[in-house]
């Protein structure tokens, strides 16, 4: 049963979650600068393991957040009504453009290639970072709109 403390809810936590989408990409994008500027040299140090670590948790809890819709600390009322048709149809959008956005870099590094060298780890850094980007901050341009 749907109350409108729910709904009121999952109304404020719906905008939240469109701010918080642009801002984990944001961030996201930081964590990027540091690791590209310095980054891991064949995993030689302590801190290099730590900073891949770093990525792959991150990346790996990005992702979850553009399946899943997030917001797992709302109880299962408030989580149906934030993750209603529009939010899936936004998620679905927002994880295509990921992809077709990964899948273009993957196409750019491997003509690269052909010119420069480009590691494996850093080539892979480079897909999966730029799809996770292009897909967080399309969900959160989404959202916002859905909100206005």
């Amino acid at each position: 049963m749907t109350t409108s403390k729910d709904i009121e809810i999952a109304e404020r936590a719906g905008r939240k979650r469109a701010r918080m989408a642009s801002a984990l990409a944001f961030l996201f994008l930081l964590q990027q600068a540091v690791f590209m500027v310095s980054p891991p040299s064949h995993l030689a140090r302590t801190v290099d393991h730590v900073k891949v670590g770093a990525w792959v948790f991150l990346s790996a809890i990005l992702l979850t957040f553009l399946w899943t819709g997030g917001m797992w600390r709302y109880r299962g009322a408030v989580r149906a009504l934030l993750n209603d048709d529009a939010v899936r149809a936004n998620r679905a959008d927002a994880m295509s453009l990921g992809f077709m956005v990964a899948m273009v870099v993957a196409l750019l590094l491997y003509v690269l290639a052909r010119i420069v060298e480009v590691g494996l780890h850093e080539a892979i850094h480079l897909i999966v970072s730029s799809g996770i980007v292009a897909a967080l901050l399309r969900f959160g341009f989404l959202e916002r709109r859905g909100f206005d």
